[in-house]
């Protein structure tokens, strides 16, 4: 009997299944590696922030005077990167200069009642940057991110041992202890702005006995004595990829990322 040889190649349709298979490993792939990024950038920006502000406290600890952090967050959409000054307040006047000038950037905030001397800086600038473009802050807050369910931690029972955190009890609570009544349902808690129309901006300062006062653009003095500003990328992800930097009155800074209803800490 003849032996017959069998192609060894492949059919149209193995090639055809093959080829799709490559395909949609290709655009998930890309998927993947376009969003990895933006989220690499945001988590690294809300750490760096986070940084800046415990080294701010350590500088007014250090010095023996007022340091301020000075943030611009601009709007929800995309456009300029969210900015931040670290600046040493050495004449206790820029709560007054905040006051007195309509200001989107330091350039804006000049020397009040009373001028520093001749010669000096009327603000020191000890620090300043910007997130990456793509990083904006988040409409409604880190409680939009992981819903209204509250942190298991924060009970009514804890609710007089917890003290690093003062303003509302209620609607504050998925940030785990001692966080819970931090504030949480807007993008920059202590921010003058819509976030819309006018920039978000407000101003983290830090007193040399280790004590925080956050004010808005105006210099005035937020009642919660605690804040939250939220960061998520623009470009993909979703809000379940938000982070959240909380600053207590008592100077205590912490990161935290939204993952379903829990908030997890760095």
């Amino acid at each position: 009997m003849k032996r017959t040889r069998r192609n060894a190649g492949f059919s149209l349709v193995e090639m055809a299944t093959a080829l799709g298979i490559v395909g949609i490993l290709a655009a998930l792939s890309y998927a993947a590696l376009e969003v990895l990024p933006q989220r690499t950038r945001l988590t690294g920006g809300a750490l760096e922030f986070a940084a800046v502000l415990s080294s701010a406290r350590s500088h007014a600890y250090g010095r023996n005077q007022r340091v301020a952090v000075i943030v611009n967050a601009d709007k929800y959409g995309a456009g300029s990167p969210i900015q931040y000054w670290v600046v040493v307040d050495a004449y206790s006047n820029l709560q007054k200069t905040l006051s007195d000038t309509p200001w989107k950037t330091l350039d804006d905030l000049k020397p009040g009642s009373p001028p520093a001397p001749a010669g000096k800086d009327y603000f020191p600038l000890l620090d300043s940057g910007h997130f990456n473009p793509s990083v904006r802050v988040l409409q409604n807050g880190f409680k939009s991110a992981v819903g209204s369910v509250a942190h298991a931690g924060c009970t009514s029972l804890m609710s007089d041992k917890i003290g690093l955190a003062k303003g509302p009890t209620t609607g504050s609570d998925t940030f785990p202890p001692p966080f819970c009544f931090v504030p949480n349902d807007t993008a920059c808690t202590f921010c003058t702005g819509d976030g819309a129309a006018e920039p978000l901006r407000g101003v983290v300062f830090f007193e040399p006995d280790g004590t925080v006062v956050l004010a808005d653009a105006a210099g005035n003095r937020q009642p919660a004595g605690s804040g939250s500003i939220t960061f998520m990328p623009t470009g993909g992800g979703g809000v379940e990829n938000a982070q959240a930097v909380v600053i207590t009155n008592t100077g205590l800074v912490r990161t935290f990322s939204a993952n379903a209803h829990t908030a997890k800490p760095h």
